[in-house]
């Protein structure tokens, strides 16, 4: 059963009007719907010039199957434009960033290639609309990024998987771009099994640390999987950390004291199905802390940021009420959980990304469901 908590003193969250008997949906500021059929957002950003931009991927019902879908909004929340951009394949949308030119950088992966093999896909779009470049990054068999971090010299890292070295299991893959997008590196990680890397950090020392999975085989239970490596992609550290059951490492958080929140979920630890996890991984790799956040139910946790006064903010997914619903965990600062609210809507929604805003506020992207099963590319503000 999810709880809803009362705030503990000395934690000023944003959310901290919340009562128990509320629901998400009461501190939603504005809301937008777009795509169809199985369209997801999965990462929002302010942008420097005011207003928020999001990226996602909504299928077409044409020759192009699937296509990155990009929408641009005011500060007020109203839609300026939104747009879809693909080729002859599928083309998903996974992270975005703003460069320093004012361009949005999309992340992520197409099958739009001569032999249809998946590669990382880069997209370079004005703050109109209009698609300036495009690159894509890849070997013999299928590359994918899912995150992206900014690095101190204005290039990025990228984070992935690809099967384009050794065997077709999935390896780590770290890609690392210049300021203009050119390749500087790419470092494949991992060992014999199924390697996998959702999220990266930038670390103190100009290296990153990379979170995922790791499995002996496809259909092998997984562990959490932590890398850190070097300025050049070299492996400092590789650490597994899980138990018996299925765990995932879904995004990282740098805290500023030296360490890292890393969130996920998995079966082996918490109160059945799946829970939340919240981890504090130290420098050196070492596991200081750990919390289980959720019921007897499946509760996932996608990623962890700064909350307002205070303690931290994690967006993910439950189906506690027998329905997936957004799952937003206000926790102080040990991960201890303060407060817990689901978005209450007819048919499955889901959580995948959430970030500050300037104003206190909140924005959150994901999946918005439909009775029919059918989702929709979803877009929130919640109020400061």
């Amino acid at each position: 059963m999810i709880r809803n908590l009362a705030l503990g003193t000395g934690v000023l969250l944003g959310l901290a009007a919340w009562s128990p008997a509320q629901d998400l949906s009461e501190s939603v500021e504005f809301s937008h719907r777009f795509g169809s059929g199985a369209a997801v957002g999965n990462a929002v950003i302010e942008l420097s010039s005011g207003g928020y931009a999001a990226v996602g991927y909504t299928p077409t019902g044409g020759p192009n199957r699937i296509d990155v879908y990009v929408v641009r909004l005011d500060a007020t929340g109203q839609v300026l434009w939104s747009q879809t951009y693909g080729q002859s394949g599928d083309d998903y949308g996974w992270d975005l960033m703003e460069n320093d030119t004012g361009e949005l950088v999309v992340v992520g992966y197409t099958s739009s290639t001569e032999n249809g093999d998946e590669d990382v896909l880069l997209l370079g779009i004005a703050q109109d609309g209009t698609l300036r470049w495009r690159r894509r990054f890849g070997g013999d068999r299928n590359e994918r990024a899912w995150r992206a971090a900014r690095t101190p010299d204005g290039g990025m890292v990228l984070a992935g998987e690809t099967q384009s070295v050794g065997e077709s299991d999935w390896d780590t893959y770290l890609l690392r771009l210049s300021r203009d997008g050119s390749q500087m590196w790419a470092q494949v990680l991992g060992a014999d099994g199924v390697d996998r890397a959702f999220d990266v950090a930038v670390t103190d020392d100009g290296g990153f640390i990379v979170v995922g999975t790791t499995a002996t085989a496809d259909d092998a239970p997984r562990d959490l999987y932590f890398v850190r490596v070097d300025s050049f992609g070299r492996s400092v550290w590789q650490r597994v950390y899980g138990g018996d059951g299925d765990d995932v490492a879904h995004g990282i958080l740098a805290v500023g004291d030296g360490g890292y929140i890393v969130t996920g979920y998995g079966s082996s630890y918490g109160a059945g199905g799946n829970d939340v996890y919240l981890i504090y991984l130290a420098d050196d790799g070492v596991v200081e802390w750990r919390r289980e956040i959720g019921g007897r139910n499946d509760d996932r946790g996608m990623m962890t940021v700064p909350a307002a006064g205070g303690g931290f903010m994690t967006i993910g997914s439950t189906d506690a009420g027998g329905d997936w619903n957004i799952f937003l965990i206000a926790t102080d600062e040990r991960g201890d959980p303060v407060a817990e609210r689901t978005l209450r809507s007819p048919g499955p929604d889901r959580g995948v990304m959430i970030v500050p805003t300037a104003d206190g506020g909140y924005l959150l992207t994901g999946a918005l469901g439909a009775s029919d099963g059918s989702s929709q590319f979803g877009l929130l503000k919640l109020r400061p």
